[in-house]
């Protein structure tokens, strides 16, 4: 009998737990946007207070140790986009935050290296580099060097290649090659711009042409064998 009782009660324990998660994740969103609004007014203590509470919220959701064990593996990438979208601005305008404060640097790192796995390969990867570039420029940073380096990284790792992917997928030997001009570029000022450039126009460009039939048959008859003859003409000189 005293079994029995004990079983019900951790029953109706369990969900308690699980129906006051189920609160908070629905108001999730919420959260967010006083978070952003005490942004605005320039009171970060609480946005801060905000945004780690929406954090703690996925983390318990996804059932990891805490917010900076998030991946974009614990997400889908179909139904979640806007969340992996939101959840990347969070960790970015918390890493603006802990930037400012000396103690926090640590903090102010271990967010941009979030900031970082949920921007790299992902559909809005060129606007978050942007977003990181513009900020950069501008000079906003106590500690600039992490973030100049975020924004390098995004670069580096991300094995995106939008027009000869679009053209021949991602996986194809041409688009390997295109990926390593990428690097070879990546090694140079001039370089550098010509990718952020490329990356910022070409993933606007292709995103419309993947609903296009017309463009994946100019691309079938025309950029194909274009990319085609430059890999055997040219880049066998540049990638030696």
């Amino acid at each position: 009998m005293g079994k029995k009782i004990l079983d019900g009660r951790k029953l109706r324990e369990e969900r308690e737990r699980y129906l006051l998660l189920q609160h908070k994740y629905d108001h999730r969103i919420t959260l967010v946007k006083y978070a952003k609004e005490a942004m605005d007014l320039g009171d970060f203590g609480n946005a801060i207070a905000k945004y780690t509470d929406y954090l703690n919220i996925m983390a318990e959701v996804k059932q990891v140790k805490d917010y900076y064990a998030l991946l974009p593996s614990h997400f889908d990438p179909k139904k979640d986009l806007t969340e992996m979208l939101m959840l990347s601005h969070v960790f970015f305008e918390m890493a603006r935050v802990y930037d400012a404060i000396p103690k926090y640097a640590a903090d102010s790192v271990r967010c941009i290296d979030q900031f970082i796995n949920f921007s790299i390969n992902q559909p809005y990867q060129v606007v978050n580099s942007e977003m990181l570039r513009k900020f950069i420029k501008k000079s906003v940073f106590k500690n600039p060097d992490p973030f100049k380096a975020a924004y390098q990284q995004i670069f580096v790792q991300s094995k995106k290649c939008y027009v000869v992917t679009f053209c021949y997928g991602p996986e194809h030997t041409i688009t390997e090659e295109f990926r390593r001009l990428k690097d070879f570029l990546l090694d140079y000022g001039p370089g550098q711009e010509f990718v952020r450039i490329y990356y910022l126009l070409s993933s606007y460009a292709v995103e419309r042409w993947e609903r296009n039939q017309v463009m994946h048959a100019f691309a079938k008859l025309f950029l194909r064998p274009f990319l085609l003859l430059f890999s055997k003409l040219v880049l066998k000189f540049i990638l030696k």
